[in-house]
């Protein structure tokens, strides 16, 4: 069985690894293209950041639950001790989550635009892919002020034990601290994140200006190739 040429409309001939090379990527000729490649890239890289910042941090903080709670056990079986940090916990997931929707949405529309610079989109994906950024930015921004809000004003707090006996749970196991806003991770990931955010709204007016462009005016480039000039009896440079 001979291997498809084309999938989900796209023609695999027309693939070209080279494309991928700066002089090919960033071509002037195609309004805009440099831009949105380089606004994709530099929002993608921030709120991966700031992605595995948040992920580490979560990490840690589950770990301090799970430790604290089973030292506890050991000590004074009889208690039921548990630390809370549930509010840090799902603004860190929702930080993980749309900077995974940012990287999924601008990186295929980079894939696309380098490898397929021509191809025309029907009306309903350029409206979809143009919602989802508009969706996406809103919640990197909704995730930014949740992560700036419960870092800033919250604490992780025990609950089940003695405020003695906390204490000494809190001493034996220092880091990361109960109090979010002492952790210099936590400052990291929130600056990080509000970075990724202005990036993303950067990258969410330059694909409705160049989509807007595309859905106008078509795809072709401003001037063609120098290959198709001298196809055409024009005289390369």
């Amino acid at each position: 069985m001979p291997f498809p040429s084309k999938i989900w409309g796209f023609d695999l001939t027309e693939m070209k690894w080279n494309a991928f090379k700066g002089k090919n990527m960033y071509d002037r000729r195609w309004h805009l293209r440099r831009e949105r490649l380089i606004a994709y890239q530099i929002a993608m890289n921030v709120c991966l950041a700031a992605e595995c910042t948040a992920t580490y941090s979560l990490s840690k903080y589950e770990d301090l639950q799970t430790h604290v709670q089973a030292y506890a056990f050991t000590l004074v079986p009889a208690y039921a001790v548990e630390l809370h940090n549930d509010d840090l916990i799902a603004a860190e997931v929702l930080t993980i989550v749309f900077c995974v929707f940012v990287a999924t949405l601008f990186g295929a529309d980079l894939f696309f635009l380098v490898l397929w610079p021509r191809r025309t989109y029907p009306n309903w994906y350029n409206k979809t892919r143009l919602a989802l950024a508009v969706g996406i930015t809103t919640g990197v921004l909704a995730a930014a002020l949740m992560s700036t809000i419960v870092i800033a004003k919250h604490s992780a707090f025990i609950t089940g034990a003695p405020a003695e006996m906390q204490q000494q749970y809190t001493d034996f196991f220092f880091r990361p601290p109960l109090k979010y806003n002492v952790y210099s991770v936590n400052i990291a990931y929130v600056c990080i994140l509000w970075i990724g955010w202005l990036c993303t709204v950067v990258s969410t007016i330059l694909m409705f200006m160049g989509v807007g462009h595309e859905m106008k005016y078509g795809t072709d480039p401003s001037e063609p190739l120098r290959d198709e000039k001298a196809t055409n009896g024009s005289v390369s440079p």
